[in-house]
C-alpha cells in the first residue's frame, strides 16, 4: 500500500491592498473609522448606503455594518436588499491602526481580515487599507472596488 502524502496542499487566498493620502489629520481619519455617524455618511461602494452601523472599537469587540441599496435617479436601485459586513476588533492602536476581521451575508463562509494602517503624510494622513483571506479573486475584485468607493467618499468627506 503506498504512503500517504503528509504535505499538506496549498489553498490560495487572495489580497488587496490599497494605499491613499488623504488631505485630514491622522486623528480625523481614525474617528471616520470609529464613529458610527461619520462611517455612515462615507462608507462603502458609491451604489449604496449605510442605514446603520455597530461599533464596539476594542479588542475582542463587535461590529456590523448594514448596507442599502441607494436610488439613483430614474427611480431604480442598485440591488434589491440590504446586506451586512460584520466581525470582530483583533487589534487596535489608537490613530495608527484597526484590524478586524470581515464576514459578510452576500458572501456565506468567506473570512477575511481587514488592516487599516495610518501614517502621517506631507498633505496630510497617508492610508492602506490591506484586505486579505479571500477565497476567490471575484471576491477581491468586487471587495477592491468597494474600497476604492469607499476611499474616495472618505476622501470627499474629509477633504470638503
Amino acid at each position: 500500500m503506498p504512503a500517504l502524502d503528509s504535505a499538506r496542499a496549498t489553498v490560495p487566498t487572495f489580497m488587496l491592498t490599497q494605499t491613499r493620502v488623504i488631505r485630514a489629520p491622522r486623528a480625523r481619519v481614525y474617528e471616520a473609522w470609529t464613529d458610527p455617524e461619520i462611517l455612515k455618511q462615507w462608507f462603502g461602494p458609491t451604489a449604496l448606503r449605510i442605514p446603520d452601523v455597530s461599533l464596539d472599537v476594542r479588542v475582542g469587540g463587535a461590529y456590523r455594518i448594514e448596507f442599502a441599496p441607494r436610488a439613483v435617479a430614474d427611480g431604480d436601485a442598485c440591488g434589491s436588499q440590504n446586506t451586512a459586513a460584520f466581525g470582530h476588533y483583533t487589534k487596535i492602536v489608537p490613530n495608527e491602526l484597526l484590524q478586524f476581521t470581515w464576514s459578510s451575508n452576500w458572501q456565506p463562509g468567506e473570512d477575511s481580515l481587514v488592516t487599516v494602517s495610518l501614517k502621517d503624510a506631507a498633505d496630510g494622513t497617508e492610508i492602506t487599507i490591506l484586505h486579505e483571506n479571500f477565497n476567490t479573486e471575484a471576491s477581491r475584485d468586487g471587495h477592491n472596488q468597494g474600497w476604492m468607493g469607499s476611499l474616495d467618499k472618505l476622501a470627499s468627506l474629509l477633504e470638503g
